[in-house]
């Protein structure tokens, strides 16, 4: 569902990827006493999102009418494995995003609000740079995800149901800096380019929506829109490494 032009940051992000892996090869593996695997909690904040509210309207710009929504919070879990003799790893992670907006029908004052909940479950390779030490380390990523979803929409406080989802399914890539503050405990923060979209089908199980003396005729008929996420996601966490 992306377009050319907005796949073109992380391809050039993927070629990045591939260099620093070649350099990180040849990085000194954990010092003694390092476990392989690490589990990780974290909060993040995706600071810009989009619902596509008609993505399949023959007008071009009804079909880019969007609803924005700004500084997004979710939190998540990772477990992290890293190859031993290697400075490389994997993760699989799982996070929780959940966002509502409020807005008013076409300039009247009925009240709507417009939002989602999005389960994204990525698979993640790293590559630990060579500078990375004992205590301070610098890291970068790319991998690919499945992003499952809900558009959550309610008008004068009567919501529209959720008909059908479809997951999207995109790539990612990241970068971060993480820090030993305790022998088995690091802090680590991220920041992560990804492409989270997915589409979902609502419908209202009433035609008439009453707010206050004024009457709205709504359709039962389901429609179509689409979630995406065009903004940077800030991640900061604790890792526990065994």
């Amino acid at each position: 569902m992306s377009s050319t032009g907005s796949d073109r940051g992380p391809w050039r992000g993927a070629r990045l990827l591939f260099i620093v892996a070649t350099a990180a090869l040849a990085a000194p593996p954990l010092r003694a006493g390092d476990g392989p695997f690490s589990i990780i909690l974290k909060g993040n904040l995706t600071t810009s999102s989009l619902i596509y509210v008609t993505p399949d309207a023959a007008d071009p710009v009804a079909r880019g009418n969007t609803f924005d929504l700004t500084g997004t919070f979710g939190y998540g879990a990772e477990i992290r494995f890293r190859i031993p003799e290697t400075s490389l790893a994997l993760g699989v992670s799982a996070d929780y995003i959940r966002t509502r907006g409020e807005g008013t029908l076409n300039g009247t004052t009925i009240p709507v609000e417009d939002g989602y909940t999005a389960i994204p479950l990525e698979l993640t390779g790293y590559f630990i740079i060579p500078l990375s030490g004992e205590y301070f380390g610098v890291f970068m990523g790319g991998g690919a995800g499945v992003y499952f979803g809900t558009r959550t929409y309610s008008l004068a406080g009567v919501g529209a149901a959720t008909v059908e989802n479809t997951p999207g399914f995109a790539i990612h890539v990241l970068g971060g800096i993480s820090y030993r503050f305790l022998d088995s405990f690091r802090g680590i923060f991220e920041m992560k380019f990804r492409d989270l979209q997915f589409e979902s089908v609502n419908a209202f199980n009433t035609r008439v929506v009453r707010y206050q003396d004024t009457v709205v005729n709504v359709s039962t008929q389901p429609f179509k829109s689409r979630v995406e996420t065009d903004g940077v996601i800030f991640q900061i966490g604790i890792a526990y490494t065994f």
